[in-house]
Formats: C-alpha cells, structure tokens, sequence
C-alpha cells in the first residue's frame, strides 16, 4: 500500500454538527432513513504524532528501564505499520507517517541545594532531551530528538528507531532522587520547544501529542519559592526522603500542570493530547489501572493512602512490592489522569509485563488517529460516479469564497438551497451550465456575533470506465466519493481533489449534509445496503 493513499483522503468523523434540522446522531439512522444528517469532515494531511517520554532516572529504576525499552518498540510498530483488521481486510488506522519521540529524565536540580544523589543541584537535566547513551552497541550521542518522516522513511524502519529508542531510554540510575517528573514534562514541552530552547523544533502545533510518564515515585515538583525542601541541614522539616508529603504546601498543585498541558493546543483541539502513565498504582486494584475517566475510586484504595513506615519513618508505605521492585502511592499522577478523562491511560509499573501498559497508552493515540474510511455508506450512483451528498465548508472569517474564473455568474444561494440550487453559468454573457469550485452560500452568525462564510464545495466530475470510477480529470478539482468495493482500503472514503494545497482553507471546518438513504456500516454489502437481520454473502444480503 503506497502512504500516500492515506494523506490524499479525508477523516470523516461521525459527529452531528449543531445546525437545526440536521441535528441527528448518525447511528440512529437504518435502512430507508430518508432524513437529512449533517457529518462534520476535515482534510487530514500527512499524520504527525510527538511523544515524550519521562524516564525516572534515580536510584530504583533499573529494571523498570528495562521493561520500557522491551516494550515501547511494539508502540512504534503498531503506529507506524498499522495491523490489518481481519474482519475488513483493511490497516485499522493510517500509519503515522511523522514521527518525533523525545526522552526527557525526572531530574530537575535541587534549585542550588547539594544533595547527594544529585549532581547537577541548580537544574538538573531542566527537561532538554536526552541523547547520549552509554549502553554497550549504542553509539555515544544521537539526534537532540529521535524523527522519521517522509524524507527518511525509506532508510530509517521503525526497527532502528525502537533500537535507537533503547539506546537514548536507557538513562540509568544516578539521576536525583528528588523526582519532579510533572516540572520537567512541562519544562521540555513549553520553555524548551521555543526558540533558542534545547528541545527546539520537535513539538509541532498540527500533531497528535502523548507525553508519557514511567517513574516508580510520586511527584515532588516543587514551587520557586521553597528552596528550604532541599536543605538538608533544615532537620526540623523532616527526613529527605518524606519532605514532599509532609510538606505539600512546597509543592506546586497539580491542577497547575494540567492548565500547562492543555495549553499546548487550542480549546477545541483537547482531543490531540493523549496522557500516559506507567506508575505505582498497586497492580492488583482494578480501580486504579485504565483511562483517566474510570479511575474514580483509585484514590481511596488503601495502598494509594500516604502514610509514614512505622517500621522505618524515614520512608513512605509503599503502594506496591514485587519482583520489579517498590513503588510508592502516585497521588498526584492519578489526579492528573482523572482531569484528562479519556484522554488518559493509567497503568501500574509493578506489573512484570507492560505489554498491556504499553497497548492501553497506544490504544489512546489510535483512537484519536484520523480515519480515511466514511462510517457509512453513501447513497451512490456508480452510472454518474455522485454520492448524493453536498460538503459546505465553514470559512474562519465573512470572507468571500474564492472565486472561479471558469464559472462567475452563479444566482444568489444560501444553505437551505444546497440540495436545490438553481444553476450557475460561465458569465453573463455565456449561458453554458457551470459549477464553480467553491459557490457562496452566504453567511452565518454565531452567539459571540461572529459572522462566518459558508461555501458548497463542488462535487469533482468523473467518467464511469469499466465499471469503476476512478480519480477526477487534471483540473477538475472537488471532493468525490468511493464506495467500498471500488476502494483500495476497502472501505468507503471521500477524497478531496485538489491539484496542490489544501481544497480546505486553514482554520475552516467543514461537513458533508446528505438528503439520501445512509446504511449503516454493519449493514453494508458491496453497493447494497441489508435490512436489520440479513446478513452479506458475497456481496449479496440474505436472511439467515
């Protein structure tokens, strides 16, 4: 399969935008739904996904370095060569063809305070990158971030960059221990990405972003104003070792770092941050392993409970004691998964396997790939190659639609029209019947008083050959529909066809409006659409 078959479609989400009648959920409608719905689309590019990864790099985190490294190249691979769904025969999801992974360590200083674990006491490693590696087989320093993308997907496979991976991941254990996991995550993904910064040129604003957290300690990220935390002569506040829960008024509230994480996109972009966290939940409290919107009784577990060891009151309880080692109750991680709902995946590093931890975090980033397939099938007319169906693009600003040289003379048209429009000429003075590319439907207003453009994009002309309907004309630009038995992914899709650039203008959204019969997918066989309790054989519904 060629990837550019991925980024020439678009992703249709089955979501109902909020435009009057049109309001209809698009699995309410079966067989011989006649009713309008309203599907919003957007044109997906090239997919690009950034990763961070925090490796806790103190004292205890040798074989959970391991686990990592054995695991996360089954990430790689799942997004880069998406498996084959062996119910459609088709990728579950396009590859990620734009791939940044960075690696950033927990270590950020003891704000100029010496403490024996750590060596660098002013920033520590201050969330830049790692990439050097030490590892026997490794070489001594790699790029600032691990990368590939079109220009080098024909010599670097995912393979070198899962080994490359374990190379730059393999951090050792001689970091701080005074862990400040969610300070560094913050510091790599904002100071460090502008210009100038160490981390400069990964983060892109058009990505799907995950920031994942492997560390077997609670965070301690502690607030500017408290240097004392780290003063070891200041006996009166404590042993080293519990100052971070004795004294929660030094650390900075996690709702701070939740408000610098969202930040990275836009309102109504939340859905492109996925948050991982391989931490000390105690493996066997089913309340606390999953996404961040199920983990509602996980605080309450006895072993999430701070309490001081009675035995050595230098030390917390651990939340969990196995063969990979101890852990302690991750508060404030979990607090974060709950504030990002679904967009979390929380599992617990004590387990000996992290298959599973590794599939639950990847499973957050393929659910909010874009998709090349339509949810449904289109009403199709293979003798003219149109799905009856119109998509209106909603351009950011009361801008004019651009305009079209070959077709200028259209009547005045507003949405209502869209499935009605009276016909458009080359001019005034030539009759011949015409569509432009984008036609002006006129504007809407919006609660804030708004006013926003609205344009019918045209539906791209094709000619029947063979039974089939293939790719649009040089120059006759629009988007087009491919039913599933006609598609190379075996699915149904819609394309835009635009010659070069975008048909959709940055900062626009768009949606497909259709007036005809939409079959369900699980109904779907070949070009026919089965009634509720038949099924397809061989292209043809039967009743069992």
């Amino acid at each position: 399969m060629k990837a550019s078959r991925w980024f020439t479609g678009v992703a249709l989400a089955a979501l109902v935008a909020a435009l009057g009648c049109f309001d209809r959920d698009l699995t309410d409608i079966r067989p011989g739904t006649t009713t309008g719905v309203t599907i919003r689309v957007e044109q997906v590019g090239i997919v690009k996904v950034d990763i961070v990864v925090l490796v806790d790099n103190s004292g205890s985190m040798a074989q959970e370095q391991a686990a990592l490294t054995q695991r996360f190249p089954e990430l790689i691979a799942e997004l880069v060569n998406p498996p084959i769904n062996p119910t459609t025969g088709r990728p579950t999801h396009p590859p990620v063809e734009d791939l940044n992974i960075g690696v950033i360590s927990s270590d950020m200083g003891t704000m100029g305070q010496t403490v024996s674990t750590c060596s660098d006491p002013v920033d520590g490693d201050n969330g830049c990158f790692h990439y050097n590696s030490t590892v026997s087989g490794c070489e001594s320093t790699y790029p600032v971030f691990l990368s590939r993308n079109e220009g080098n997907a024909g010599t670097y496979t995912p393979d070198q960059m899962a080994a490359d991976f374990t190379c730059i991941a393999t951090l050792g254990t001689r970091g701080c221990g005074f862990e400040q996991q969610l300070k560094a995550m913050k510091q790599a993904t904002t100071t460090n990405t502008l210009a100038g910064g160490c981390n400069m040129g990964f983060l892109r604003p058009d990505s799907l972003l995950a920031l994942i957290f492997v560390t077997d300690e609670e965070d301690c990220s502690v607030r500017p104003d408290h240097p004392e935390m780290f003063d070891n002569g200041r006996t009166d506040l404590g042993h080293l070792n519990i100052r971070c829960f004795a004294h929660p008024e030094f650390v900075e509230p996690w709702e701070d770092y939740v408000t610098a994480f969202r930040s990275l996109r836009p309102a109504e972009e939340q859905d492109k941050i996925v948050i991982g966290m391989i931490v000390g939940v105690p493996p066997d409290a089913p309340q606390c392993i999953g996404p961040g919107d199920e983990l509602g009784g996980c605080l309450s577990v006895e072993a999430m409970i701070e309490k001081v060891d009675p035995v050595t009151p230098s030390q917390l309880l651990p939340s969990c004691n196995t063969s990979m080692g101890i852990a302690f109750p991750p508060r404030r991680f979990v607090q974060v998964a709950q504030a990002f709902g679904d967009s979390a995946y929380v599992d617990s590093i004590c387990k000996t396997d992290w298959r599973d931890a590794i599939s639950g975090i990847t499973d957050k980033l393929v659910e909010r790939l874009p998709s090349t397939c339509f949810p449904r099938a289109l009403t199709f007319d293979p003798s003219t190659c149109d799905a009856d169906c119109k998509v209106i693009e909603t351009l950011s600003d009361n801008r004019d639609c651009p305009s079209d040289p070959s077709c200028t003379n259209c009547p005045p048209a507003t949405i209502d029209d869209v499935h009605n429009l009276a016909p458009c000429t080359v001019s005034v003075s030539d009759p011949t019947p015409c569509e432009p590319l984008k036609r002006n439907l006129g504007t809407v207003t919006y609660s804030d008083m708004s006013e926003r453009r609205l344009c019918l994009i045209r539906q791209a002309n094709r000619t029947p050959a063979g039974g089939t309907c293939g790719a649009p004309t040089p120059g006759n630009e629009g988007w087009y529909y491919t039913p599933a038995e006609q598609s190379a992914e075996r699915c149904p899709q819609v394309t835009f066809s635009t010659g070069s650039g975008s048909l959709i203008d940055n900062g626009s959204s768009a949606e497909l409006r259709c007036l005809s019969e939409i079959c369900p997918e699980d109904l779907v066989c070949g070009s026919a659409c089965c009634e509720e309790g038949q099924v397809c054989s061989g292209g043809t519904c039967v009743t069992p």
